[in-house]
């Protein structure tokens, strides 16, 4: 993996004023990661994490569908902002260091994150954020990044960076996370499968058609769409991690 790449927001003070400025408008987006996540995982039940969570609004969507959600954020910002919407009763927001987590191992059936490693340049870094997340899951760990396979999106959001830090993220090519979770996983001394999906893209979703349809309608067409998506023409791209429960690797 490479490390040369400039981040541009990159601290729990920062975060805490991007927030400010942004969890409003954020939290009344489309979830589109939340409602793909609904149908193509079975979340009925299930006890989830989200990394980096941020407005928490992919998470406040699958609290109907879960036991109980978790959202993590080292920006006490954006935890309290969270905590103050009148969040589900079994949605929590904690403040908390995703490359030390506290929660015990396998404490999760599902965590997620949305777009979290791309705002990391140290290889060292992503690779202990893997571990992490990997050490809290039960069944199933997606990460979600930013698609340095589509190249014009790539362009897009370094055009956008010269005058806005929120757009200066790191982008993964597809073979990079594949090699992270290969050394990852044997590093932890773990089996487990991997796969690559493509996720979002100027679409119906994308651009906001998909409110015409209840969010179940929306959902299963998004999972079908996204589950399909070429992984060089996608937003992001989404790394999933099944560990093996049944022995070390």
């Amino acid at each position: 993996m490479s490390s040369k790449v400039r981040i541009g927001i990159d601290t729990p003070d920062a975060w805490d004023a991007e927030w400010a400025r942004w969890f409003e408008r954020y939290s009344r987006g489309i979830p589109r990661l939340g409602m793909w996540l609904a149908r193509a995982y079975a979340t009925s039940g299930c006890d989830i994490l989200e990394l980096g969570a941020g407005s928490g609004r992919e998470s406040r969507f699958l609290s109907p569908y879960a036991r109980s959600v978790t959202c993590v954020d080292f920006s006490a910002g954006a935890m309290e902002a969270l905590r103050a919407s009148n969040p589900p009763p079994n949605l929590r927001a904690v403040t908390m260091d995703a490359l030390n987590l506290e929660f015990p191992d396998r404490a999760f059936d599902l965590t997620f994150h949305k777009g979290f490693w791309s705002c990391f340049s140290d290889d060292v870094q992503v690779a202990r954020l893997f571990s992490e997340q990997l050490r809290v899951t039960r069944r199933t760990m997606l990460a979600l990044v930013h698609n340095g396979a589509n190249a014009p999106f790539h362009a897009m959001f370094q055009a956008k960076a010269e005058t806005d830090k929120l757009y200066q993220v790191r982008f993964f090519k597809p073979d990079e996370l594949l090699e992270l979770a290969h050394e990852g996983l044997a590093k932890a001394g773990v089996r487990g499968s991997v796969r690559l999906h493509g996720f979002g893209g100027v679409d119906w979703m994308h651009q906001g058609l998909g409110g015409r349809f209840p969010a179940s309608v929306q959902g299963s067409l998004a999972a079908l769409a996204y589950r399909l998506r070429p992984l060089r023409v996608a937003e992001s791209l989404v790394l999933e991690v099944t560990p093996d429960p049944h022995g070390k690797g």
